[in-house]
């Protein structure tokens, strides 16, 4: 089992008024404060998902964030969770991140997707349905300028003659790659093409979940290719369990709404309506707690749910504080990563 922790780059209360310079300052070294605090604590990896157009989101470009990362931790893995890729040139990623993975000596995880957001399309002007295609296209340019020789590509959405990436990634032969999706055709990408699956932190069905994971590890098998279940819950640890429903269980359900509005939680039959969120109903798909409960539920997930990775986010939009998010990390680190190394497992 190894453990990440995802750094959320939402600022603020969603629509809230433009950030000044001031506050844009401050949340970034926030940001900078707590990937710092997770590798002293002993996490694998940082990572932080992309968005764009939102007064909230204060820091949007991933990659621009994986490169100031490098340059500030030494050990820890830099991560995104998610790169939109249908949204770049995919020239422009391959040479970016092959860059950032040199600044890091090797210390790149790549995670993309297809994107959910129509927003973020219009944002770029990138139509929303051509996601699929693109993506795919994608990922296939990505492999061949990583390769280290000249390509010729004619697709429909790029088309690139006789060129050659240089120089190519740190790692050999390139950076992981996590691919997201929760249906069934990007479930099965997934495998196909990925090292590993990204899911999300929304609450899990065990026998629907079972079934994607098996679509998931199937279609890597089928392409030779290893599988990795990479499972992203919302998490809190605090001396005591009281204490962590009063600082984390309000922001967390506040969270989940955002997106259940969005259509995108509609799959649990344990919530049809906002009413159904209650703090007695939802603890349970959180990692939340003391550290023993922590312990517990890392292993409930690891064991029932097939999971070898955790990305655990610890801060939404609104909270908790810096302080509290900070004293949490080095909590979690002390107190629960240890039990993992303790039993034989890397962490």
């Amino acid at each position: 089992m190894k453990v990440g922790l995802f750094l959320d780059t939402h600022g603020g209360p969603y629509d809230m008024p433009a950030p000044n310079r001031e506050r844009v300052g401050a949340f970034t070294d926030q940001l900078f404060r707590e990937a710092t605090a997770a590798e002293e604590a002993g996490f694998d990896s940082v990572l932080w998902g992309e968005r764009h157009g939102r007064t909230e989101t204060l820091f949007p470009s991933v990659l621009t964030l994986m490169a100031a990362m490098a340059v500030r931790t030494s050990r820890i893995r830099l991560g995104t969770y998610i790169l939109i890729l249908p949204l770049y040139n995919p020239m422009h990623v391959a040479e970016e991140v092959a860059m950032i993975d040199h600044l890091s000596r090797g210390r790149v995880i790549l995670g993309v997707a297809s994107g959910y957001h129509p927003g973020y399309n219009q944002f770029f002007g990138v139509p929303f349905e051509e996601r699929g295609g693109r993506f795919e296209e994608g990922m296939e340019v990505l492999e061949k300028a990583w390769s280290g020789q000249r390509f010729t590509f004619e697709g429909k959405y790029f088309q690139y003659r006789d060129v050659l990436l240089t120089p190519t990634p740190f790692q050999k032969p390139r950076p992981e790659l996590w691919l997201g999706g929760m249906f069934p055709k990007t479930i099965a990408r997934a495998g196909r093409l990925g090292d590993g699956w990204c899911t999300d932190p929304f609450p899990l069905d065990a026998v629907v979940w079972r079934e994607k994971v098996n679509l998931y590890r199937k279609s890597a098998a089928e392409q030779g290719r290893p599988s990795q279940v990479v499972l992203m819950r919302d998490a809190w640890v605090s001396p005591r369990r009281e204490e962590a429903d009063e600082v984390f269980l309000s922001e967390a359900i506040r969270e989940l709404l955002f997106y259940f509005r969005f259509g995108i939680v509609a799959h649990h039959p344990d919530f049809k309506t906002e009413a159904d969120f209650t703090p007695d109903r939802m603890r349970k798909h959180y990692v939340t707690g003391t550290p023993e409960d922590c312990i517990r539920q890392l292993e409930m997930y690891e064991r029932d749910f097939g999971a070898d990775y955790f990305v655990l986010r610890f801060r939404f939009p609104q909270g908790p504080e810096p302080k509290k998010v900070l004293d949490a990390v080095r909590l979690f680190g002390k107190e629960v990563l240890p039990h993992f190394r303790q039993r034989g497992t890397a962490v």
